[in-house]
């Protein structure tokens, strides 16, 4: 490519239109996977389950079944739209409640006493390990009356209208359950306490096609990251997850496959524990234990089986030639003002697919607390020094990662006294630390006060993470060291630190000596406005899954487009400067993707 090329691509514009010439927008019909690649029956079979109304159970009969918190009762009760497989209305909205803002006052203050504190305001702010977490997901069923007397007057704060089916009913109500605070005081003994929270939803994704984008590879993921990284608004990041793999699904891109995503959506949603994935707990009976699993995998691979065999949206363009001009002049608008720079007509053999599947920061308004996972760019293993002074230590965390990847996005701990051992150049330094941060601590404690503030941007360069053990063994002739009987008489061991060794008396006098070692990567993080980073959705089949954006706040195309911030200001402005004619144009060639 020339210079000169490079230098006309920082126009937006002219990157688009690259864009569009090495995609190729022509294709107007996208086919499913091949009926042939998987069994019939099989596909059968994981249908049955996928529409299959679950029950709970007498836990006398193996497992509960349902629940016992759960969003509906099947899968295909919230994926319906469209034809089975297909999105949900605002009705069907998985909702989530996160703090914002947290202040104790009064005494003493301990982890005890911040739990204790969080629990008046729900319980489920705390695990069943005494772990504080500062999002919760709301189940919209099930529970004891305990629970859901704690979930209604969550619900009565949040001047807002809901379903029965435990979800807002339109997208105007969405808006203003995100808009309004939910204010919580209370004084326990000596400590008041205040709490500012907001209630975060997900819309129902379509899983149309889901078979196609589950083959979308990591060359290609990131050769679409490493291509926006010529845009001058547009910069794409792929979800990088704890594991090292790539996300393709969910709002968030925290799923990195198809079988993962039916996972963890059995589990989340219908509260059918898995084998890997527990269901949601009822915080108001910690001690109770499902005794069994109430999906196995091979009944999830059979659901995956189905969801893969979907078929892909496709292009149905107006009969009437004028409206097909119209739609067509729109897709050649869409791509120009950049659009098609996100939302990218083909990835592999996803094509009309119309998202690159990545990251994007959508803007201020869009923040979640439930974030999505930072940004690994580089794994590393340690230098010399670095594995010099972390042998020297008696602790053997580093970095202990306490915030987990979920369903719903990452959930950060809360905490006034966490502390990490933090390796720099000069040695390693024991600081105090919020986990929710990752460096830059939010939480200020003090013997009578404590403070928490939601983070905007984590800003962690570098973390340790302990990546296992090993044992090894050293036989030396010396036997001028003091000893000692080891328990099992056998021999004689003597200690030292992290090292040990037993001197073999049955034998020749040899001494064999122990050491064990844990094996530290050093990984490092990108810092993102990771809670306002949203997964591009596809577009394929848009015209029939409203409402739209990650939360269903848009009832129209229109209104989803004006809606775009962040890095898509830009795309947005020269959307909204556009004549009408221009716009409808644009929106007409939207509603040419329909479902199958």
């Amino acid at each position: 490519m020339t210079r000169s090329l490079l230098k006309q691509l920082k126009s937006p514009t002219i990157f688009a239109i690259f864009v569009l010439l090495v995609t190729s927008m022509s294709n107007e019909c996208v086919l499913a996977v091949e009926p042939n690649t998987i069994d019939p029956q099989t596909i059968q079979q994981g249908r049955a389950l996928f529409e299959r109304e679950w029950q709970s159970r007498n836990p006398n009969l193996g497992n509960d079944g349902l629940g016992p918190l759960h969003n509906a009762k099947s899968c295909a009760a919230c994926h319906h739209q469209g034809g089975l497989g297909g999105s949900g209305d605002a009705r069907f909205n998985a909702k989530s409640i996160g703090i914002e803002k947290m202040q104790i006052s009064g005494g003493p203050i301990n982890d005890n006493v911040i739990a204790t504190s969080i629990r008046g305001f729900h319980p489920g702010f705390v695990d069943s390990m005494g772990t504080v977490v500062n999002t919760l997901a709301i189940s919209h069923h099930g529970g004891t009356p305990v629970y859901r007397s704690y979930r209604d007057s969550l619900m009565k704060n949040v001047t807002a209208e809901f379903s029965e089916a435990g979800g807002p009913t339109n997208a105007a109500e969405v808006r203003r359950a995100n808009a309004n605070p939910i204010v919580y005081t209370a004084k326990s003994g000596n400590y008041d306490i205040s709490i500012r929270a907001r209630m975060f939803q997900r819309n129902t994704t379509p899983l149309f096609g889901s078979g196609l984008i589950d083959q979308v590879t990591n060359k290609e993921l990131k050769a679409l990251a490493k291509q926006q990284e010529k845009h001058p608004e547009i910069s794409g990041r792929p979800a990088t997850l704890p594991d090292g793999s790539l996300g393709r699904f969910g709002w968030r891109g925290n799923v990195s496959s198809l079988l993962d995503f039916c996972d963890q959506a059995c589990a989340a949603e219908v509260g059918l524990e898995t084998e890997r994935k527990p269901q949601p707990e009822d915080p108001t009976l910690p001690a109770y234990k499902n005794p069994d699993k109430d999906i196995s995998d091979d009944q999830i691979k059979t659901m995956a089986a189905f969801v893969a065999a979907l078929p892909a949206p496709i292009r149905k363009l107006p009969e009437d030639s004028e409206a097909r001009q119209a739609a067509r002049h729109g897709e050649q608008l869409f791509a120009s003002i950049g659009c098609a720079i996100c939302h990218v007509p083909n990835v592999g053999d996803a094509q009309g697919l119309y998202s690159d599947l990545l990251l994007h920061d959508m803007g201020y308004e869009s923040i979640d607390l439930n974030p999505a996972d930072p940004y690994i760019y580089k794994v590393l293993a340690l230098t010399k020094v670095e594995r010099s002074v972390i042998s020297s230590l008696e602790t053997t965390t580093i970095y202990e990662d306490a915030v987990s990847s979920t369903y719903y996005g990452r959930t950060s701990v809360m905490s006034g006294t966490s502390k990490v051992t933090n390796v720099t150049g000069r040695g390693l330094e024991s600081v105090d630390f919020s986990p929710v941060t990752r460096g830059e601590s939010n939480i200020r404690c003090s013997p009578f006060s404590y403070s928490f503030d939601f983070p905007q941007q984590p800003n962690t360069i570098r973390r340790f993470i302990p990546t296992g053990s090993r044992t090894t063994r050293k036989v030396e002739n010396e036997n001028s060291r003091a000893r000692v009987k080891n328990e099992a008489g056998t021999g004689i061991r003597t200690a030292s630190g992290n090292d040990f060794y037993y001197t073999d008396t049955t034998k020749a006098r040899k001494d064999v000596f122990l050491t064990r070692q844990t094996n530290y990567l050093r990984i490092h993080i990108e810092p993102t406005n990771y809670m306002q980073e949203w997964r591009t959705p596809p577009l394929w089949g848009v015209k029939d899954s409203a409402p739209y954006m990650h939360d269903g706040r848009a009832d129209t195309l229109l209104e989803a487009v004006s809606m775009h911030d962040g890095e898509s200001a830009g795309t947005r402005d020269r959307f909204l400067n556009l004549s009408h004619s221009d716009r409808s144009a644009i929106i007409k060639f939207m509603e040419t993707l329909v479902a199958p």
